[in-house]
C-alpha cells in the first residue's frame, strides 16, 4: 500500500530590490588604457623618429606604475634628462651595432620597449638595481635623474647598464659558449655584494656583480670590454697575474661569440663604442 506524502507549500513574500544606480560609468579613459594624454613636443618627435619608426622600440618616460616594481619606492624621470639619456643610448649602443651589423640587427634581436625611471631601485640587502631586461624584449633603465652628458663616468655607468642588459637579450636568444661553464663556478654566490670589485678581480671576475651568476659574469665581461674599454680591462688583468689566463679566456670567448654567432668584429665594436663615448662627453 502506497503512503501518501503531504507537502506543505509555503508562499513567501517576494522582495524586489532596485539594482539600478544613479552613478554613470566614467567617461575619462583609465591611465594606460588611453587615459594618458599630453601635447607632444620635440622629445616625442625625437622618440618617434629615432626609436619607433626606425626600430619599433617604444620609449615610456611618462610615469607608469604598471611597468615597474610597485613594491619599491621609485620616482619618475626628470623630462629634461630624457633626451640626453636617449641620445647616449642611440649613439653609444644603437649606432655602433647598426654600423657593424646592419640596419636589421636590432630588429632581429628584438627589443620592444625602454622604460625610464628617475631613481635606482633599492633592495632589502642593501644593493641597488640600475637596469633590468625582462623577457628578452624590455629594458627598464633606472637613475635617469643623475645623468649628465658632461659627466663621463655617469655616461659610462649608464651605457654599461645598457650594454649589460642588451647582452642578456643576445644570450637569451643564442646561448653563450659552453666553454664558459666551469671557468669561475666556485666563485658564483647570491651574496656577491659582500665582495669588492678588487676581491672579484683577484678571483678572475671583472666586477663583483659578475659573481652573482654565470650569465651575469658573461654579460658583465661584454659590457666592461665595450664601455670601460680594452685599456681598463688590460689593467685589471695585469694587476691580477694569478688569474690572467681566466680573464683572457673569457675575453677570447666573447670575441669568438660575436664573430661566430652574431657576425660582428668585436674589436671594431669596441672602437665604435669608445669613439661614441669620446664624442658625446668631450
Amino acid at each position: 500500500m502506497k503512503k501518501l506524502k503531504n507537502y506543505i507549500i509555503v508562499l513567501l513574500p517576494l522582495f524586489f530590490i532596485n539594482c539600478s544606480k544613479e552613478e554613470v560609468l566614467p567617461t575619462i579613459p583609465i591611465f594606460d588604457l588611453g587615459g594618458e594624454t599630453w601635447v607632444e613636443g620635440s622629445l616625442d618627435q625625437f622618440i618617434a623618429n629615432e626609436f619607433i619608426k626606425t626600430y619599433n622600440i617604444e620609449v615610456k618616460y611618462k610615469w607608469d606604475p604598471f611597468e615597474v616594481n610597485y613594491n619599491r619606492t621609485l620616482v619618475p624621470p626628470d623630462e629634461t634628462n630624457v633626451l640626453p639619456v636617449l641620445t647616449a643610448v642611440r649613439d653609444i649602443w644603437m649606432k655602433p651595432y647598426e654600423k657593424l651589423a646592419g640596419t636589421d640587427f636590432l630588429k632581429t634581436y628584438s627589443l620592444s620597449k625602454f622604460v625610464l625611471v628617475g631613481s635606482a631601485e633599492y633592495q632589502s640587502n642593501g644593493t641597488i638595481i640600475l637596469g633590468t631586461a625582462e623577457g628578452g624584449s624590455k629594458i627598464v633603465l633606472f637613475v635617469v635623474n643623475d645623468f649628465e652628458l658632461s659627466n663621463r663616468s655617469e655616461v659610462v655607468r649608464m651605457l654599461h647598464t645598457i650594454h649589460h642588459e642588451f647582452s642578456h637579450i643576445l644570450h637569451q636568444t643564442i646561448d653563450y659558449p659552453q666553454a664558459w661553464r666551469g671557468l669561475s663556478t666556485q666563485w658564483y654566490t647570491a651574496t656577491w655584494f659582500n665582495s669588492t670589485n678588487t676581491q672579484a678581480n683577484q678571483q678572475g671576475l671583472i666586477t663583483n656583480y659578475a659573481k652573482s651568476a654565470e650569465r651575469e659574469d658573461f654579460v658583465e665581461t661584454i659590457a666592461y670590454l665595450l664601455v670601460e674599454g680594452q685599456e681598463a680591462y688590460d689593467s685589471i688583468v695585469a694587476a691580477n697575474p694569478d688569474v690572467a689566463s681566466v680573464f683572457r679566456t673569457k675575453e677570447n670567448l666573447v670575441v669568438q661569440y660575436y664573430k661566430d654567432v652574431l657576425g660582428i668584429d668585436f674589436r671594431e665594436l669596441q672602437a665604435e663604442v669608445k669613439s661614441a663615448i669620446d664624442n658625446l662627453t668631450n
